[in-house]
């Protein structure tokens, strides 16, 4: 049996790897009365799950017990993540999809890729300027390289990246915790007045008004009604913001811990680079969590689960499924097996993957030039406590 504990524990915080493996192989669907949820862990059920007709994109209670002006807050919060259009289901997902769907085509996204190299070298000569000693690549590097390029890709002014990316963070400190946090409900809901105000003065106005052919396609966007572009909107941002930024710095982790001549393979051709990214998803997928809820009673695993129960598909926890791929604990971007779910599945199939892909890639491509114009460097790596949305890797590097 999997103690339910286990998994709002300090050290799953830190690394929940072990926990999943113990999850997969004592209990595949577990019942966690804490969080009061199923948690589904292997390769086969979740890429089944993902495409299940009977489960809601709609992610379920799970308010908890509060006070009632805590709750009041929390599911004032809730009620404004389950308006986005990857908790909700069709017809209104399908219809926001569409709006925005223009937006990421690969031709698009290929577009970007000049912008996502000449920022990686921006922010690259930048840490060479700095004084010498330690510097963390997630914070000088990854974090803002993701930033500036899903703004970019928004529409926001270069000189607003810092605030709109604060607003960001403050969204997804709410979404990243297994119980809903009053505290954070609170911090969240006045992120979303603030950034509610900044799109429909500024945001709206410059997409509707630009020539950046880049930009033209999230036209559509700018002319939903203002509750329903706030939700795309905040949706856009953080799915691209917190993704990229953790692919990267795991991506940076394994390259710069690795034989330097593995290093040179992967900057040897754009195929090996895009490997590398791949294997960086699959290794450490940046949501670890895909939430449902059933809508009827489903049959998961050998257990009945009654309509009205909260899943969670467990995405990080597949991906290093024993049962389908060979050594999953390891960093491999020569493996076989099936394609990763970092990005789900089906309908709600991440809109903006080629995009991340093209970012990663070049952002990747950069760093490793970047090395290799200045030579060998010590290099540490401290994993960040981060549960349920994404996972902070630090590598601390000489400079």
């Amino acid at each position: 049996m999997f103690d339910p504990a286990v998994l709002l524990s300090p050290e799953t915080a830190v690394d929940p790897y072990p926990a999943f493996a113990r999850m997969r192989a004592a209990e595949p669907v577990h019942w966690n009365p804490p969080t009061n949820s199923w948690y589904v862990t292997t390769y086969d059920l979740v890429s089944r799950l993902l495409t299940e007709p009977a489960l809601s994109a709609v992610p379920g209670d799970y308010t908890g017990r509060q006070d009632a002006a805590d709750l009041a807050e929390v599911e004032q919060a809730v009620a404004f993540f389950n308006s986005w259009m990857v908790f909700s289901d069709p017809p209104h997902q399908t219809r926001l999809r569409e709006v925005v769907a223009p937006a990421f085509p690969r031709r698009t996204a290929e577009a970007w890729a000049g912008l996502a190299r000449g920022t990686a070298h921006e922010l690259l000569g930048e840490l060479g300027e700095m004084p010498r000693g330690e510097v963390d690549l997630f914070d000088a590097f990854a974090a803002p390289l993701a930033a500036r390029l899903t703004c970019a890709v928004l529409g926001v002014p270069a000189g607003d990246v810092d605030r709109v990316r604060e607003w960001s963070a403050r969204l997804m400190g709410f979404l990243s915790t297994p119980t809903a946090d009053p505290a954070r409900a609170r911090v969240a809901l006045a992120a979303i007045g603030e950034l509610r105000g900044y799109l429909q003065d500024t945001v709206c106005p410059r997409l509707l008004t630009t020539g950046d052919d880049r930009l033209v396609p999230l036209r559509g966007l700018a002319r939903l009604c203002p509750d329903e572009a706030l939700a795309l909107f905040s949706q856009l941002l953080t799915g691209g913001i917190d993704p990229v930024a953790s692919a990267l710095a795991t991506a940076a982790d394994a390259l710069l811990c690795r034989d330097p001549r593995e290093r040179a393979v992967a900057a040897a051709s754009t195929t090996a680079l895009e490997a590398v990214v791949e294997e960086a998803l699959r290794y450490d997928a940046p949501f670890h969590f895909v939430p449902r809820t059933t809508t009827a009673s489903l049959q998961i695993g050998g257990h009945r689960v009654p309509a009205g129960q909260r899943v969670v598909l467990v995405i990080a926890s597949a991906n290093r499924d024993e049962a389908v791929y060979d050594r999953p604990d390891t960093f491999d971007p020569g493996r076989t097996g099936p394609r990763h779910l970092a990005f789900g599945l089906g309908k709600h199939y991440c809109l903006g993957a080629v995009l991340s892909r093209v970012v990663l890639r070049e952002s990747l491509g950069a760093l490793l030039t970047w090395l290799g114009t200045t030579g060998p460097r010590a290099v540490r790596s401290v994993r960040s406590p981060a549960f349920g949305a994404t996972t902070w890797q630090r590598v601390a590097i000489s400079v």
